[in-house]
């Protein structure tokens, strides 16, 4: 009973009690921002360290959260505003008077908001330490620094570069990767062609691609690409390790060193130079041209 009406009083406190006592949230404050997207041909969102979750939809947008701090003297320094840059619409959430991530210890001043942007402009996302969530965009251009970030069913064209935070892709059109640092990037459901450009030392995993995948250079990180429709041409290979299964056309890789190359399954297969490192095959259903060894 004691459980029970204990419970009761919790659901019966206020919102604003609540937040005030969630963890990291000491002290709360409000925030809301009506999108002016008149005229606008590009949203530009601005994370930094903070924490957005957000859905395209409609022609205009708007965002609602809270301010948390450790202490109710920064909270005015804590901003959600919005700005234009010609035919772009920049918006930001950001703590003035002081630069960086200020979460050391028990001293901490984040923004969470959630909302809605429009679905019939390009969106584009910079996240630094922080996270973001974002779903049904037109087309995406997503940066992250050392933060992590999830789309979902992005219609048109995803652009993305990692460093050493995460991207978790759900559902897009097509995916240009520029380049991935020590972070890692999941993807799946590519409904065209998949370029990626380098990948340092991070991990690469990219699944259900109904067209072309070409990966440019890999250093020592590893790639696993599956159920990929049409072609995979791999350029120079360090000391990382190539993980492909069930291509629909052929593999071509120019060549690789130190690292493996493993291939479960395509059209054909045809490696330029091996280095010291291993390929193995299984499943080729065409022609298999390897380089000799020496």
């Amino acid at each position: 009973m004691r459980t029970l009406i204990a419970c009761t009083a919790l659901l019966l406190l206020p919102l604003s009690a609540l937040a005030a006592d969630a963890p990291n949230c000491k002290f709360s404050a409000p925030r809301s921002l009506s999108l002016d997207t008149a005229g606008i041909s590009k949203v530009v969102v601005e994370v930094n360290q903070h924490t957005l979750k957000v859905a395209a939809s409609g022609t205009g947008g708007k965002l609602d959260g809270r301010a948390c701090a450790s202490s109710e003297d920064v909270l005015k320094d804590l901003v959600l505003d919005q700005r234009r840059s010609g035919n772009t619409l920049l918006v930001s959430l950001r703590r003035d008077g002081k630069q960086g991530n200020w979460s050391v210890g028990s001293n901490y001043a984040w923004l969470d908001i959630r909302g809605s942007l429009p679905a019939n402009l390009p969106l584009q996302l910079k996240v630094g330490s922080g996270d973001a969530e974002i779903e049904n965009a037109q087309s995406l251009d997503l940066a992250v620094g050392s933060g992590d970030a999830h789309a979902r069913r992005v219609r048109g064209a995803l652009v993305a570069t990692v460093g050493s935070g995460d991207i978790d892709i759900d559902g897009a059109g097509s995916l240009d990767l520029a380049s991935v640092g020590s972070g890692d990037l999941k993807a799946r459901g590519i409904g065209g062609n998949v370029r990626i450009g380098s990948v340092g030392s991070g991990d690469v995993e990219i699944s259900n691609v109904r067209g072309n995948l070409r990966l440019e250079t890999l250093g020592s990180g590893d790639v696993d690409f599956r159920d990929v429709s049409g072609n995979v041409d791999v350029g120079t290979v360090g000391s990382g390790e190539v993980k492909l299964g069930s291509i629909g056309g052929s593999v071509d890789v120019r060549s690789h060193s130190s690292g493996d190359i493993i291939v479960n399954g395509a059209g054909s297969l045809t490696v330029g130079h091996s280095g010291s490192g291993d390929v193995q095959h299984s499943g080729v259903r065409g022609a298999v041209n390897l380089p000799r060894r020496r």
